[in-house]
């Protein structure tokens, strides 16, 4: 970890722990903050545990936070969408199996020098 990206770490808590205390009025979130601040400045094992433990806590709630995200997603707006595109296509992909057995087409077309030239 990159010593500013801990000194930085250390900022924010400090500064959430204010924001705590203006927030709910707790004289608490001013304690918490005077201590991280101080053992980052006189203990810099102590401030380098704090922002460890930070950045720990942030990978979880990521984590966590992903597969809400896009299980709400999944359910809210994919599921949705594939039923209604069920319910009103006509097999665009040619996935279900039409009389003949074969999921083949057959193209006729000659290839010209353009088709090797812009193939995307």
């Amino acid at each position: 970890m990159n010593p500013i990206d801990r000194v930085k770490a250390q900022l924010v808590i400090v500064t959430g722990l204010v924001v705590f205390y203006v927030i709910f009025k707790s004289v608490y979130g001013l304690y918490a903050a005077a201590a991280v601040g101080l053992l980052s400045i006189f203990i810099p094992a102590a401030g380098n545990g704090i922002a460890w433990l930070w950045f720990k806590l942030a990978e979880i709630l990521g984590i966590i936070n992903r597969k809400i995200i896009l299980t709400v997603l999944f359910w809210v707006v994919l599921v949705p969408i594939a039923y209604l595109y069920r319910l009103t296509a006509k097999n665009p992909l040619s996935i279900k199996r039409t009389r003949d057995a074969s999921l083949y087409h057959e193209r006729n077309h000659t290839y010209t020098k353009e088709d090797l030239e812009h193939t995307w």
